[in-house]
């Protein structure tokens, strides 16, 4: 996955259980790719986590487009920015020949959350949309410490961005 910002305040994966490991590098271990969402900072419960993941699965079916939601318990030092780049082009979101993945990453110690899109989808889910969906959908539900509903709305909102048929959690 290539950079194209996104932004920051804060997938289907088709064989996610044959993607590449990340090397771990102090400071910050890269987790390893698990899943449609990956909830290293246990944010979402078993049944959340479950639905989110449905729906990613749904939205990759229908449009092709890899999105996935990771959290973290922290950086380490790192910037939200870096680790959204290092674990895109590690972990492989996104077609090869299409660069069209999504990551939403949540960083809650830092209290950071990020969009990465990739190349491809650049037109489909902007710059401005992606500040949007942070600043409108994440934001207030994460001043409220509704974490969990603050990944939904936003997933939800940028399923909406890339699959018209509107597969929400």
């Amino acid at each position: 996955m290539k950079h194209g910002l996104v932004a920051l305040t804060g997938l289907a994966l088709a064989g996610c259980s044959e993607a590449p490991s990340c090397p771990s590098a102090d400071p910050f271990p890269l987790p390893p790719l698990t899943g449609r969402v990956v909830d290293n900072a246990g944010l979402l419960t078993p049944a959340r986590l479950e639905k989110l993941s449905v729906a990613l699965a749904d939205t990759e079916r229908l449009t092709r487009h890899q999105f996935v939601v990771v959290t973290v318990p922290s950086l380490h030092g790192r910037s939200i920015e870096d680790v959204g780049l290092v674990l895109g082009n590690c972990w492989g979101i996104g077609r090869k020949d299409h660069d069209d993945g999504v990551l939403l990453i949540v960083a809650p110690t830092e209290r950071k959350v990020r969009l990465e899109v990739g190349y491809g989808l650049e037109r489909t889910l902007t710059n401005s949309e992606a500040k949007a969906i942070i600043d409108q959908q994440i934001l207030p539900n994460f001043r409220q410490r509704e974490l969990a509903a603050g990944i939904f709305r936003g997933s939800a909102a940028i399923i909406r961005e890339i699959d018209d048929l509107g597969a929400t959690p």
